[in-house]
Formats: C-alpha cells, structure tokens, sequence
C-alpha cells in the first residue's frame, strides 16, 4: 500500500465515520425520553457509518472524495456538540 493524498483522504474519512459512530452509540438519555423514531435513525445512521470504515479497510472502498470527508467532519463536529444525541438538542 503506497502513501498518497487519496489514501489519507480515505483513511481519514474511515477514522471520521467511526469516530462518529462512536460517538452516537455512546450517548446517553439521562432524564429524557425515549424517542423510538429518534432510536430508529441514530441506529440507520451509525449502521450506514459503520460501513465506510469496514468497507476501507478490507479493500472494497476504493476513492473518498475531498468533499464527503469534509461533510463527514462537520457531522462529526455536530455530534461532538450534541453530545451523540441525534436530535440535535443537548
């Protein structure tokens, strides 16, 4: 495997989906209540995440555009500052 920009962007964007992952899945409700909506899409969002880092990893994720690395980044600052709640509110 050679070292080039379109390979750290790809890296970069595996390690951005599953630090996103990472950070829904760790999210806890305290006091509020459960929202099996809300519930249903973190959950389709972490599984559609989930995959970008499988699929980079085993070979099957060939070019990651600058463009979706940068969106994935800005999601991954929103849910950072949701604290993994994918509603949007802390």
């Amino acid at each position: 495997m050679t070292i080039d920009l379109a390979n750290i962007w790809l890296q970069a964007n595996a390690v951005i989906a599953m630090l996103i992952v990472i950070v829904i899945a760790s999210y806890q409700r305290r006091n509020s209540r459960h929202k099996p909506f809300y519930s249903f899409i973190a959950w389709l969002a972490m599984i559609a995440l989930i995959s970008i880092p499988i699929r980079v990893w085993v070979g099957n994720y060939d070019i990651a555009d600058r463009s979706e690395v940068i969106v994935n980044f800005i999601l991954l600052l929103v849910m950072l500052n949701s604290r993994g709640n994918i509603t949007g509110r802390r």
